[in-house]
């Protein structure tokens, strides 16, 4: 086809925020770079069976066919492969899965996730996610903190958050603080932190924020802290470009988690509570993180051939 037409993509979703997330980052940055026309497909309304393919029957007969299609999650990998069959559509996944990764076109895996090394994978840092970085114009009299909660991999009381919550905001009084907690925390925590009655911080429960409250802080704050259990969190607070600091935690076992937590600290992506001067306002990072775009550019390079 002429690709000053737009490419057919279809996006094959479970809805799992996480697997979503990384569906949209990506498709938001090849939609930027090159003509694409995008149709959303939810597995559950979207059942096809190896024979459908074989005898290549109608599948969504109101779309147009597609040319790429895009799957996230375990329960898209075989129906993603069932479509490029059924339209000889080059087949794209996120994140590793069960079949073998030469059945798809091109995969894009996390670097913690060890990849196999082939040349239709791209191994990122971390995962991607819908967030564009900015490294300028940050209100640098405001900061937020982004707080987990319970966890598999870090140790979580309240205490000694809100403790480390306090010390940050005394210790920069200048600084006008927004707070956040999660679906994990404990219905103890904003109570317990809110009787501290600091008074350069705000208090937002995860149940009152807008649509697009996290996305607005990440793009506006002088300063980040995040728990260090909030991977998905932790990964889109580098990729805005805002200074980014990590609570302290204590580590339950050496997971995946813990130990990618320590990699980010050991390169300079991030500050430990421990480490820094708590006075002082986070450093921006020399580092620079874009997985969602680096993956586009390297779809259309890959994949554009054809």
């Amino acid at each position: 086809m002429s690709h000053s037409e737009p490419r057919i993509l279809w996006v094959v979703t479970d809805e799992k925020p996480g697997h979503r997330s990384q569906q949209e980052g990506l498709v938001e940055r090849l939609q930027a770079l090159a003509p694409f026309e995008v149709y959303w497909l939810n597995i559950e309304t979207l059942q096809v069976s190896l024979l459908d393919a074989l005898l290549r029957r109608p599948v969504q007969p109101d779309l147009p066919p597609p040319d790429w299609i895009l799957g996230a999650g375990a329960g898209t990998h075989s129906l993603i492969l069932k479509l490029k069959y059924r339209f000889h559509a080059k087949a794209i996944l996120l994140m590793r899965g069960a079949f073998p990764m030469a059945l798809f076109d091109a995969n894009i895996t996390p670097l913690h996730d060890n990849p196999p090394q082939r040349s239709n994978v791209l191994a990122t840092t971390g995962v991607m996610n819908p967030v564009a970085p900015r490294y300028e114009g940050r209100d640098q009299a405001t900061g937020t903190f982004l707080i987990g909660g319970v966890n598999d991999h870090f140790q979580w009381v309240d205490a000694e958050i809100i403790d480390q919550v306090e010390a940050i905001c005394r210790q920069q009084p200048q600084v006008h603080w927004t707070l956040t907690d999660s679906r994990r925390s404990p219905d103890t925590f904003l109570p317990a932190l809110a009787a501290r009655s600091i008074p350069n911080l705000s208090l937002i429960s995860h149940r009152d924020t807008q649509r697009g409250f996290i996305k607005q802080q990440l793009d506006n704050t002088g300063q980040l802290w995040v728990t260090r259990d909030s991977v998905s969190m932790v990964y889109e607070c580098i990729t805005s470009g805002a200074p980014t600091g990590l609570l302290a935690m204590k580590p339950l076992r050496q997971s995946r988690v813990v130990k990618d937590m320590g990699k980010l600290l050991q390169e300079g992506w991030l500050q430990d509570y421990t480490q820094w001067d708590l006075s002082q306002p986070l450093p921006e990072t020399a580092n620079r993180l874009w997985e969602a775009d680096r993956g586009a550019r390297w779809l259309l390079e890959f994949l554009g051939r054809d």
